[in-house]
């Protein structure tokens, strides 16, 4: 059901119509997607913003010969220009930004310039699906003045001439009336929606990395410029269907064969186990894609597929099966870090409880950065380069197959569960394997990734109080696998590779999500205001064996949405508690409501060091890869 507030912003939006300049009303459309309300308007300034893209990549006029008036166009191709202009281009802040960062207005117009001209293509392709209407942009509905009345029997109430009457009615006619209608069309639209047994959605995206060093030239400062596509869909009925979701991702070489340099998906072309397809510029992932066989009492998939386990938001201890994709450190997508797996998994539904289990017959390998990526460590100690080998998965046999079991339910409002696992550890050993001599270069050291079989037992539950979610997550090995640290003070003393041993093994999260009710300070503040926190810990019970790289950290985010949730902002810190580093976040982004959506965030890090491996912050290793980041994204429907 629908809350007062936002029935009454539905039926406000409702009683407005908004009027261009040539005399033609728009209808807004109201659709609900994942039980909130998103603002859709099909309006012809749709065709105009493809007038404008296309005017704006041939630096000429562009005629629309729909419309009469010319005059009217080219006001209409200015204000969606300055619109445009504004949205994308990244503003000049007057105060230093997180580290003191200055962007002079000279840097920011080559930004500008720079995006745009990888950006050509891309707007080139919207503007002629627009114009010509293919379907890829819906195209608008237009209302005349003269026929609002007969477009539809449900928006009669709703004709300009009579806007002062209807704001006159009585509120609980109004709301009646809405809701009358509000159901009919739901109504209408769900059983169109059951009815097909393919539903789809898509969604490409422009992403940009750029480096603020301030010592490099302006050029090398672009460090990933991506063009992705996520193709979802589902065909069949609702209990047995085939579900795939599936990421194209290419580096736009073909208008700057540079492009690239500083990131690659892969060192040579490979298909992994997983159906990921890599090759140096461009990569296809079938991240899910599976067939599912629902039944009353059980649920069946086999395929690739992600398992959700845990209630850890950032880092999930009893997250067994899928592997991470570690190419950006932790700044990746949050939706984009796991990697499928081929597994066949059945869910079970009891009176009081739910049984999942799962099984891997083939091991998948994570995804680490290439030597030379951005994201790659280039040097430990101070004074040895790393070369990272391929992570190679654990050998096809039945001695390494993966097997999983989750037990979950709920009692008097906590929500809990069991889980047990053996099979391949999905967080290899960074194995120091061998020195690797390079002529004229010193002497690096070559990294090699090696999985190890490991048992897990896990728990984790969750609880709410007033305003408060808390959360608990741990799982425990008796037998995980880890490098028994040597003292590399003296080089010459180390004996590669190193030894490894198997030893007790504990990591847990504990943190809580906190509901800010904003709408006592903001009085009609309508967004979502979260404030979330959370602390993890990795830890081997053998004080010989190599301490996780990734432990001790605390992690801080707030994040809320504003103006109808188009403006949503979110800060995000890590602080490595135990060796003094810290990472912080900010983005914000403006959605437009018609399916595009721009992000613009910055990411400081920070980590202290003193030239020891084992005592170095894992951000110190990264202190010089600050960078902006640039996002566009369309999605459809």
């Amino acid at each position: 059901m629908l809350s007062s507030a936002r029935k009454h912003c539905a039926n406000r939006l409702l009683q407005n119509y908004c009027a261009c300049q040539y005399g033609v009303k728009i209808r807004l459309k109201i659709l609900i997607y994942k039980y909130r309300l998103r603002f859709f308007a099909e309006f012809c300034l749709v065709r105009i913003l493809a007038l404008d893209c296309a005017h704006y990549v041939f630096q000429q006029p562009v005629k629309d010969v729909t419309y009469s008036s010319n005059k009217h166009i080219h006001n209409c191709l200015e204000m969606t220009e300055k619109l445009f202009v504004g949205t994308v281009a990244i503003k000049h802040h007057e105060k230093p930004l997180m580290t003191g960062l200055i962007l002079s207005t000279q840097l920011l117009r080559l930004i500008f310039i720079k995006v745009i001209g990888i950006l050509k293509p891309f707007l080139l392709i919207i503007a002629i699906c627009a114009v010509l209407g293919t379907g890829l942009l819906k195209m608008p509905s237009v209302v005349f003045a003269d026929d609002a009345i007969a477009e539809s029997g449900a928006y009669e109430e709703l004709d300009a001439d009579s806007t002062e009457e209807f704001e006159e009615d009585s509120g609980e006619e109004e709301s009646w009336a809405l809701e009358e209608d509000w159901d009919d069309e739901f109504d209408e639209e769900g059983e169109n929606t059951s009815s097909s047994p393919f539903t789809w959605r898509f969604e490409c995206a422009f992403k940009n990395i750029i480096q603020t060093d301030r010592e490099q030239h302006f050029e090398d400062a672009w460090k990933k410029n991506e063009i992705s596509a996520l193709f979802e869909f589902q065909y069949g009925t609702s209990d047995d269907y085939l579900f795939s979701l599936t990421g194209l991702y290419f580096f736009p070489t073909f208008i700057n064969d540079t492009i690239g340099d500083d990131y690659e998906y892969s060192s040579s072309s490979k298909t992994y186990r997983n159906l990921r397809i890599s090759s140096a510029s461009s990569e296809i992932i079938f991240r899910e894609l599976y067939y599912n066989w629902s039944r009353e009492k059980f649920r069946v998939r086999i395929g690739n597929q992600i398992f959700g386990w845990g209630t850890a938001d950032f880092m999930n201890s009893t997250s067994y099966f899928n592997p991470s994709d570690f190419r950006e450190l932790l700044f990746k997508d949050e939706d984009q870090v796991a990697l499928g797996v081929p597994a066949i998994s059945g869910l079970f539904f009891f009176e009081a409880f739910t049984v999942e289990t799962v099984f891997v017959p083939i091991h998948t390998a994570a995804a680490f950065p290439e030597t030379g990526n951005y994201w790659a460590v280039k040097m430990v100690e101070d004074s040895y380069p790393l070369i990272f080998d391929d992570a190679n998965p654990m050998d096809a046999v039945s001695k390494n197959f993966g097997y999983g079991v989750r037990i979950a339910s709920t009692y008097e409002g906590v929500d809990f569960s069991f889980s047990g696992y053996h099979g391949p550890d999905n967080e290899p050993v960074l194995l120091p394997y061998s020195t690797v001599l390079i002529e004229n270069q010193t002497v690096s050291i070559l990294i090699d990734p090696q999985y190890f079989i490991v048992d897990y037992a896990g728990f984790d539950f969750a609880f709410t109080y007033e305003d408060f979610v808390f959360q608990v997550e741990a799982a425990y090995s008796p037998n995980k696998s880890g490098f028994i640290q040597q003292d590399t003070s003296q080089p010459q003393d180390l004996i590669f590779p190193y030894d490894t041993r198997k030893t007790d093994y504990l990591s847990y999260s504990v943190g809580f999500n906190y509901f800010i009710p904003m709408q006592k300070l903001l009085p009609g503040h309508a967004g979502e205001s979260l404030f979330t926190i959370e602390w993890f810990q990795a830890q081997y019970f053998d004080d010989d064996i190599e301490r996780p790289r990734i432990t001790d950290f605390l992690t801080c985010r707030f994040q809320d949405a504003y103006f109808d949730d188009r403006v949503s902002i979110s800060m995000t810190s890590i602080f490595e508690t135990r060796s003094g580093g810290v990472v912080v976040w900010p983005k914000i982004g403006y959605d437009f409501q018609n399916g595009f959506d721009v992000e613009v965030g910055y990411v400081a890090i920070a980590g202290d060091g003193e030239g020891d491996y084992q005592k170095d912050s894992l951000f110190y290793y990264y202190k010089d890869n600050d960078f902006i980041m640039v996002n566009v994204k369309y999605a459809f429907p």
